[in-house]
């Protein structure tokens, strides 16, 4: 059975400095994670699970995906989690953001084997610096971390996107409002699309939840009209 996995990738300036800690840590401490494996820095939204069903995944995730307003989320901090011995970056995420998670996990509950964390609504937000480590190593890299600045920004969830062993199967961009497979998920000038709409939003002329309820309203009126029931792809 596939193994698949939801997540939220970092993008542009937070990206970059999340894998330089990450590295730094890796190196500094002496761990030799980050040398083993290329980091990927990110936020978990629905841990490692199975399922026979595809088909109905990728639908439920467009689903949720496309109903779900722009989150947002800030980093407060470093945090561990002494059991299993991990070190990460505390997120702190906006209401829309654990509404999110939360649909993810419960829409997927019904056909798919989910991680026993998956199925309580009280989930800790993390994106981790450093695992799999020896209490002496834990140890180190708690007193290392600890002085250094604690980093404080925020940021906006551009891209949701659903892994399938190891590999992107499909990746919902909030931006733009559409679902992309692998091949232009990993798009630069797809990508390029979504950095300058992005930019509008800033700026005030652009506002991806407007588009979101147009949609949505264009969608409810084919299903009174003619009896789709169907989202629109």
């Amino acid at each position: 059975m596939a193994h698949y996995l939801i997540e939220f990738r970092f993008q542009g300036k937070a990206k970059s400095e999340i894998k330089r800690l990450i590295w730094e840590v890796d190196r500094k401490c002496r761990i030799g994670n980050a040398r083993r494996k290329r980091p990927v820095p990110h936020i978990t939204l629905v841990a490692p699970f199975q399922t026979r069903n595809e088909r109905k995944l990728i639908s439920d995730f467009y689903d949720v995906c496309s109903k779900s307003p722009l989150m947002k989320f800030s980093i407060k901090g470093f945090n561990t989690f002494e059991t299993n011995k991990v070190m990460y970056l505390d997120i702190n995420p906006s209401e829309n953001l654990d509404n999110f998670r939360w649909k993810l996990s419960t829409r997927l509950q019904p056909y798919c084997k989910l991680q026993p964390i998956d199925y309580e609504r009280k989930y800790y937000f993390h994106s981790t610096v450093a695992m799999k480590l020896t209490p002496q190593k834990f140890n180190q890299v708690k007193s290392y971390i600890h002085r250094k600045e604690k980093p404080n920004f925020k940021h906006i969830v551009v891209r949701a996107t659903l892994m399938k062993g190891g590999k992107i199967l499909r990746e919902y961009d909030f931006i733009q409002r559409k679902m992309f497979n692998r091949r232009l998920a990993k798009s630069k000038q797809v990508y390029t699309t979504t950095i300058n709409l992005l930019k509008n939003y800033f700026e005030g002329s652009y506002n991806p939840d407007e588009k979101m309820k147009k949609e949505k309203s264009f969608a409810g009126f084919l299903k009174k009209i003619f009896g789709i029931g169907k989202s629109i792809r």
